[in-house]
């Protein structure tokens, strides 16, 4: 239940709502993507879909593909893709239901159907070979897109790896039950920016402190027509997902090398470090603990998690040194 003293903070927080926020009221989708699609941005049609995405670096290099996590979408990696792009061909790209992408005619918003969306652009862009950078669940993504297409992968790392449902279990901060409670009352189709900052916050360290350009990426894309319900079905279809045995499958089917960015402050994850490097039967797994990083390790110390993903797939480049006899 709610107190009246945070109700009352609550509804002076909702008052006092940020320029062009007006409760329940969707986002426009022109004005988002004159924002948030500039160059070198540009919009490929998969299947009949509209995919929001970006090519960096020099053409040649080696290629690398991030794949963002829920809510957010390609600007994730804003911090991430200069310090990569001076050595590799970055792709990221915004996948359905997420970001600017979509809507998709077919009206599937499933993980199965983000890989299928992911192979056919890859093929559209030409790039058959690549390593594979993912996050929260843009690794269930990229774990299915390399079960049900293989040999694209040369190399695959993840940060936040959720390979059975979220914790139900966590604390979740008193501010963000609030709004929680709030949203689903009031704005059930929309969400605030007072929303979406706090989802950074609770699930980040205390030190970390949101940038507006964060939050505004989020609120604006996410508020666009439709992407609440298409978000809503995706996460869903997963429930029913990790009741079947399809992780056990995806994480089965992993056979090149993989990197493990652990974060330990991020209580959304249900399984443990062990149990996780576990899942990787066939696979060599790398593996880096972060005591002091969350769920947005791209946002909240870009320097130390590009440096250590970069070595790894330094790593990958490099021909083994010949064995002693």
């Amino acid at each position: 239940m709610i107190g009246a003293l945070a109700g009352l903070v609550l509804a002076g927080a909702l008052a006092a709502a940020p320029a062009g926020e007006t409760p329940n009221v969707h986002t426009d989708r022109a004005a988002v993507v004159a924002r948030w699609a500039k160059a070198p941005s540009r919009f490929v049609t998969v299947d009949g879909v509209p995919i929001h995405v970006r090519e960096e670096g020099r053409k040649g290099a080696p290629v690398v593909v991030l794949l963002h996590g829920s809510i957010v979408n390609l600007h994730e990696w804003d911090l991430v893709v200069p310090l990569l792009a001076r050595d590799y061909r970055v792709v990221r790209f915004d996948w359905p239901p997420y970001g600017l992408s979509g809507p998709d005619p077919k009206g599937v918003y499933t993980t199965p159907r983000a890989a299928e969306l992911m192979d056919g652009l890859m093929r559209a862009l030409g790039h058959d070979r690549f390593a594979l950078v993912s996050t929260s669940n843009g690794a269930n993504v990229a774990l299915e897109y390399n079960r049900a297409y293989p040999g694209h992968a040369t190399a695959m790392a993840f940060s936040i790896l959720p390979l059975e449902r979220p914790s139900q279990t966590r604390k979740i901060g008193a501010r963000m039950m609030e709004l929680i409670a709030e949203q689903k009352a009031k704005t059930p189709q929309w969400r605030s920016h007072a929303f979406f900052r706090e989802v950074l916050k609770d699930t980040t360290p205390p030190g970390f402190e949101p940038k507006d350009w964060m939050v505004d990426s989020i609120f604006d894309a996410d508020n666009l027509p439709g992407a609440y319900a298409n978000q809503a079905a995706l996460l869903a279809a997963n429930v029913e997902l990790f009741k079947t045995d399809i992780v056990r499958r995806e994480t089965e089917a992993v056979t090149v090398p993989v990197l493990l960015q652990w974060c330990t402050y991020d209580t959304v994850i249900s399984q443990s470090a062990e149990e996780s490097k576990g899942r990787f039967p066939n696979a060599r797994v790398d593996y880096i603990e972060y005591p002091t990083l969350g769920h947005f390790p791209m946002w909240e110390n870009p320097r130390l998690f590009t440096r250590d993903l970069k070595a790894f797939l330094d790593r990958q480049r490099k021909p083994a040194a010949p064995r002693k006899n």
